[in-house]
């Protein structure tokens, strides 16, 4: 157990007992599971509940994602009719319900999925493409005599909150008199909260405090995580009305200053963290299923601020699910539809990322149910849905059992050309599309947001379909936030950076002749740093077989060589006695096996150096002095391109104006004048990334790059070989397209194309990675 050892017997017991008898009330109703059902039903109570579930009398399946919920249009088939529906791309099921008997008694539903006629399973809830969970409170919500007021005040009441406004940002003030504050959030989630979070600023008093509840049953029965100026952390357990600390904890604490603190729940362990992990500490939980509830407590003559405030559940990403409707509400009224059953319309309701339908009073009626719900390529535990899969949908009721029904509800999945689905690596340098001899296509990536694994992806058919090659062996490192990659004869050599550490993987192409298509290298430690203020890596090979490796450091970026024989030597900190702060580094192998690296500092400065073949390191010399000095800038020049003819080495970086430049270094170390790529702006830090959304590759001597247009997330090309650079031509539009990465093949048919893979929309979430292809000219 993780509980902090200078407690004492009871403050230990006190917290086994907290931890031990936290009440599933907390977490709303959970009544009904789809999955239960009941043995031992009679005859007579098994029609009362068919008389109680009543009658599916028809569906329909509409692609139309944006339609209105009552719109006649936008079908993909007739009533009761299977259609076909596209992987990553959400639809609409709709269903008629008939009431079979003249009862008003309230009714809900759920849905249940089964895959090629396999088991029936419950549906989920969960988002898509981004399947976060998250509900913040409105802070407004203040007013008691309010319809729906945001706060249940226990203690004190709506006197002790007052809304305010500080540099444009609204904020509560707490603030009590004689009597404490204790103030229950008011909210309703469709799913399991894991997370409660809020940022909170201490008044200047003396031993100034503010409390988060994460467990509540009463007045005399809760729990909560105080901030205590001007030193402490530490978890209070209210019971019989006593209060006991239970888990002490040092930090520093600021009065004046916005702190965040939070608390999750992940499985049986409490996790506190405080000022962005300044301080983290965990209790272990003596249950497997609690359930939390937020709340605010202040203590009387006392004052603080909070800021935000936000309840998070932990998402999933399942081959299928419900999702949340980009035009209606959840319980939005239905209209008379599909227009099936005799009876009277007695209502129904749109149902919007829930489980559950909102309850229905059949009054011996008919009503319709509209659920959004997506289909994946890829999902959880790297899970494959291939084209041809056929999923049925069915109604049950709140006792777990199936409506009767005129037609099973389903639907038969389409892949398109090109679509691979899954999550784009975090940061990344080149991670393919590489190519081996036989034509066989790779790219690296992650199955989905909420499962990080590394994939290796392959397409055997020029890129039209693709799927996982050797996940039985791939990696056991997650967490894919800084990656670099580069194909070598049969292997394709990687460097991965985490929070934690480096690693290095290696992948055997088709062309490998003892073991084709398989992981030789998997999770070799490289290096163990201080984390970086954000992940960053990249990798050359010599022709020795030697590697040679780039990432990120706390302040600076660091470099180590594995030698041809498997040993990493020793690691070596670039510019380690400079003042900025370095990132961003991008290596490339040129002539006579010289490294040509590039790198960003913080004071919106580019450096570049040659390692040489013995180890020394090139003077620096600076590339540009303008680009951007913030956080996100740190990713602003494109993987390093090397031009043999010329032999000469390209570096194409994003200035803080938001302009493409390129310039070249020769082999004599003359550099060119600084030449625009576009006017267009171009896209920085798009989900987080800290890089530029552009890409570029060299043919022969003329450059190529692909730049996503800031704001539109319009992906362009252009290209240069001896003269000025074009404006861009549009290569995809109607897409808002956030990553992008490719490579030179050879397609047979197609002659040479320049051959990427594009996000064209996740937000960070998965199942909108997409293959295309550009046709070059053959040098």
């Amino acid at each position: 157990m993780l509980i902090d050892p200078g407690l004492n017997g009871p403050a230990r017991v006190c917290l086994l007992a907290l931890l031990g008898v936290m009440s599933l009330s907390a977490c709303g109703d959970r009544s009904g599971s789809p999955g239960e059902e009941s043995t031992g039903e009679s005859a007579s109570g098994a029609a009362t509940a068919e008389s109680e579930r009543g009658r599916q009398t028809a569906f329909r399946v509409r692609e139309d994602f944006e339609a209105e919920l009552n719109s006649g249009a936008g079908w993909a088939g007739d009533v009761n009719v299977a259609a076909s529906v596209v992987a990553d791309r959400p639809f609409r099921l709709r269903f008629e319900v008939e009431s079979t008997d003249e009862a008003s008694a309230s009714r809900q539903y759920r849905l249940e999925v089964r895959r090629n006629g396999g088991e029936w399973a419950p549906l989920p809830a969960e988002n898509f493409p981004q399947p976060e969970k998250l509900h913040e409170l409105d802070l407004a919500g203040l007013a008691d005599d309010s319809s729906d007021p945001l706060w249940r005040f226990e203690h004190g009441g709506a006197e002790s909150m007052s809304l305010h406004t500080e540099a444009g940002e609204a904020h509560l003030r707490l603030e009590t008199g004689d009597e404490p504050m204790l103030a229950l959030g008011r909210y309703e989630v469709p799913w399991r909260p894991r997370e409660f979070a809020v940022e909170l600023r201490l008044s200047e008093e003396e031993s100034a405090r503010a409390g988060l509840i994460f467990d509540y049953r009463g007045i005399e029965d809760h729990s909560r995580i105080e901030v205590v100026a001007p030193d402490t952390v530490r978890v209070v357990r209210v019971e019989g009305g006593r209060s006991v600390v239970v888990a002490e904890h040092q930090a520093d604490i600021d009065a004046g200053r916005w702190m965040e603190l939070k608390t999750i729940i992940d499985g049986r362990e409490l996790v506190v963290e405080f000022d962005d992990e300044a301080l983290v500490f965990s209790e272990t939980l003596e249950t497997d299923d609690p359930a939390p509830k937020l709340g605010l407590h202040l203590p009387e003559r006392s004052a603080a601020d909070i800021r935000a405030i936000a309840i998070e559940g932990q998402p999933h990403t399942p081959r299928t699910s419900i999702i949340a409707s980009e035009t209606f509400d959840h319980g939005a009224p239905t209209q008379d539809v599909l227009s099936v059953s005799e009876q009277p319309f007695s209502g129904g309701a749109g149902v919007s990322f829930s489980e559950r339908t909102p309850p229905w009073h059949a009054d011996g009626g008919h009503g319709e149910w509209e659920f959004p719900i997506v289909i994946r390529r890829f999902s959880d535990h790297a899970a494959l849905n291939e084209a041809g899969d056929r999923f049925d949908y069915r109604l049950v009721g709140s006792d777990g059992r199936e409506l009767a029904a005129e037609a099973t509800a389903s639907v038969s999945l389409e892949v398109p050309d090109g679509h691979l689905g899954g999550t784009f690596v975090e940061t990344p340098m080149r991670i393919g599309p590489w190519q081996a001899d036989n034509g066989d296509l790779y790219f690296l990536m992650e199955p989905a947001e909420t499962w990080n694994a590394l994939m290796a992806v392959r397409s055997s058919d020029g890129g039209d379909s693709w799927r996982e090659v050797d996940g039985e062996n791939r990696p056991k490192t997650g967490d894919l936030e800084g990656f670099g990659s580069l194909l070598v004869d049969d292997r394709i050599h990687m460097l991965h950076q985490t929070s934690d550490e480096v690693v290095y993987h290696v992948f055997n192409t088709a062309d490998h002749p003892e073991a084709p298509n398989s992981w030789a290298i998997r999770d070799e430690l490289v290096a163990a740093p201080p984390e970086p203020p954000t992940q960053v890596a990249d990798i050359a090979v010599r022709s020795d077989g030697s590697v040679v490796a780039v990432y990120g450091g706390p302040d600076k970026i660091r470099l180590r060589v594995r030698s041809p024989g498997g040993q990493w030597g020793e690691e070596r900190v670039i510019d380690a006695d400079t003042d900025p702060v370095l990132s961003g580094p991008t290596i490339v192998r040129g002539g006579s096996d010289v490294i040509h690296l590039a790198y960003t500092a913080d004071d919106g400065s580019a450096w570049y150096r040659r390692i040489l073949p013995d180890g020394e390191l090139s003077e620096r010399v600076q590339v540009a002095a303008n680009l951007g000095t913030a956080s996100e800038d740190i990713g602003s020049i494109l993987p390093l391109l090397y031009l043999p003819q010329s032999e000469s080495v390209s570096v194409i970086y994003r200035t803080r104006d938001g302009r493409l430049h390129e310039r070249r270094v020769e082999a004599d170390g003359t550099w060119s004048d600084p030449l625009v790529i576009s006017e267009r702006v171009v896209a920085q830090n798009t989900v987080d990334a800290d890089q530029v959304g552009a890409d570029a590759v060299v043919n022969g001597d003329t450059v190529h790059v692909l730049f996503i247009e800031d704001r539109t997330g319009r992906l362009f090309h252009a290209s240069r070989s001896d003269g000025a650079w074009g404006d861009g031509d549009l290569l995809v539009d109607g897409e808002n397209v956030q990553w992008v990465r490719g490579a030179v093949l050879e397609m047979a048919g197609n002659g040479r194309v320049y051959g990427f893979v594009y996000d064209a929309g996740s937000d960070g979430g998965s199942g909108m990675n997409r293959y295309g292809q550009l046709t070059l000219e053959t040098p």
